[in-house]
């Protein structure tokens, strides 16, 4: 069996303003020696810079308007309803669509949003945060293979917010798992495209930052790089993420900030769920005394679950799905979600909110880096249904979209993290048909037509990236056409 023309592996949130320090004190010497040996820029993702839509968008080569994806909600100011559209997730052509349609065998492991997993010519096992912990594979009875043989699981059982110790040291499990078993079905089977994604090494990044619990995580990503490496010497290995992570120190919470600006306005019974919050009912404590008063699975099952979502958390927050019953739809002007959108109920009002937003700051700096049209950067046939506007986080923020902080700006704490996503993350390559630097910017849009190209398959024009000419070289030795 040959090695495989590609090996990319994705890492959720990888940037080197964080791994240059472990790199340069030799703690990461597989990663630092296939920048120095090969390729390495900085790679700008899609606004916002998030797990949802920028995994899709890297494996589809188009951008949020035409996937009709924006973040992990949508806002349908029509309808009056916040949902997610799970029917797109499956909707575009992607990576391993056109490889294995050109007759080539694909092996895709741990990729966000490619749940309920697709059929491709070789085998694809679904991640990231919307994946579940059954149907997971493709083909269907791979799952049972892998729980059986490899004691695989999707997510980790312990939540930071419970133990993060606990959790932590899950997560590291969960990351060597991931690629221990890439490269038993690597061992076994014969494979032209392999693709390796770590979701949750960026969870280590936003709770921990640079603490030890995430240097172990890269540690052990390095050690796999370079196993992969020598295992693979003839493989073209790309390193990519589909955003970026900077230290956190600034915390606004947008909704707050345009309620207080007139343009959201809350139903009555939001304001009761404010009070219970205020009198300590909060989701967490119901759920304390009801686990020991052992009546959580009968609560489950007489009490519906959007009464549930009523209740506040005990930062008197309301989940997603809470956010259609207690917005007063017809008295708004708006509502965002986290990270960048913002609708417009009213559209007469965008010029003049984004001027407010333009001008928001906190001592004295403002805390976006810009704040766009739509049509500034989107397109496609989801344009009517994008954000309206979205701000593009300055280094160090976090915008949060929930409903219910007291506080436009507050404590880094209260979020509970140490970390926030940036729209810059990473490119590194090195292989046989690695040629030289990137000529120019490069954008996530790219990384599609560019590996298609690797084949010897010409990009379709519906993808919005251009081939990274400079970076790679087709071979004729790839195609299979």
């Amino acid at each position: 069996m040959s090695d495989p023309t590609a090996i990319v592996i994705g890492l959720d949130g990888a940037h080197f303003e964080l791994i240059d320090r472990w790199i340069e004190d030799g703690k990461l010497e597989n990663i630092g020696s296939l920048i120095e040996t090969g390729v390495a820029s900085d790679m700008e993702s899609c606004l916002p810079p998030v797990t949802s839509p920028n995994w899709k968008c890297y494996s589809s080569g188009q951008n949020p308007g035409k996937l009709g994806i924006f973040w992990w909600e949508n806002i349908d100011v029509d309808e009056h309803k916040v949902y997610y559209p799970t029917e797109r997730k499956s909707r575009p052509d992607e990576i391993w669509d056109y490889l294995s349609q050109a007759g080539y065998e694909i092996c895709s492991i741990g990729t966000p949003l490619t749940y309920p997993p697709k059929s491709v010519n070789g085998v694809l096992v679904s991640g990231g945060p919307d994946a579940r912990e059954t149907g997971y594979t493709y083909p269907e009875e791979l799952e049972d293979t892998l729980r059986e043989e490899h004691d695989y699981r999707v997510h980790p059982e312990t939540s930071i917010a419970n133990d993060r110790e606990r959790a932590a040291m899950e997560i590291h499990d969960l990351i060597a798992n991931r690629f221990e078993t890439s490269l038993s079905l690597m061992k076994d089977g014969d494979y032209d495209f392999v693709q390796i994604t770590s979701f949750y090494i960026n969870v280590l990044q936003h709770h921990f930052w640079d603490d030890w619990e995430t240097m172990r995580g890269w540690e052990i990503i390095d050690e796999y790089v370079g196993r992969i490496r020598d295992k693979y010497p003839d493989s073209n290995l790309v390193l990519m993420s589909d955003h970026g992570a900077n230290k956190l120190d600034t915390v606004f919470n947008i909704n707050t900030w345009l309620s207080e600006q007139s343009y959201l306005s809350y139903k009555w019974q939001y304001r009761v769920t404010s009070t219970l919050a205020d009198l300590g009912i909060t989701r967490s404590n119901i759920v304390s005394v009801t686990d020991v008063l052992r009546l959580t699975s009968l609560i489950k099952r007489l009490v519906p679950g959007s009464a549930i979502d009523t209740v506040p958390t005990d930062t008197a927050e309301l989940k997603q799905e809470a956010k259609t019953d207690f917005v007063d739809w017809n008295s708004s002007k708006a509502i965002a979600s986290g990270q960048g959108p913002v609708y417009a109920l009213d559209e007469s009002a965008v010029d003049e909110m984004r001027t407010a937003l333009e001008s928001v700051t906190i001592d004295g700096e403002p805390i976006f880096e810009n704040v766009y049209k739509r049509d500034e950067i989107y397109h496609g046939e989801f344009i009517t249904e994008a954000p309206h506007l979205m701000v593009d986080q300055a280094p160090n923020v976090h915008v949060r979209g929930s409903l219910g902080r007291e506080m436009v700006f507050d404590e880094i704490s209260s979020s509970g993290w140490r970390a926030e996503n940036k729209k810059i993350g990473l490119f590194v390559a090195d292989g046989p048909d690695i040629t030289g630097p990137a000529n120019g910017e490069i954008s996530i849009l790219d990384l599609a037509p560019t590996l298609l190209s690797l084949f010897n398959i010409e990009p379709p024009s519906e993808l919005d990236g251009n081939v990274l000419e400079g970076v790679i070289r087709p071979s004729s030795s790839n195609s299979k056409v």
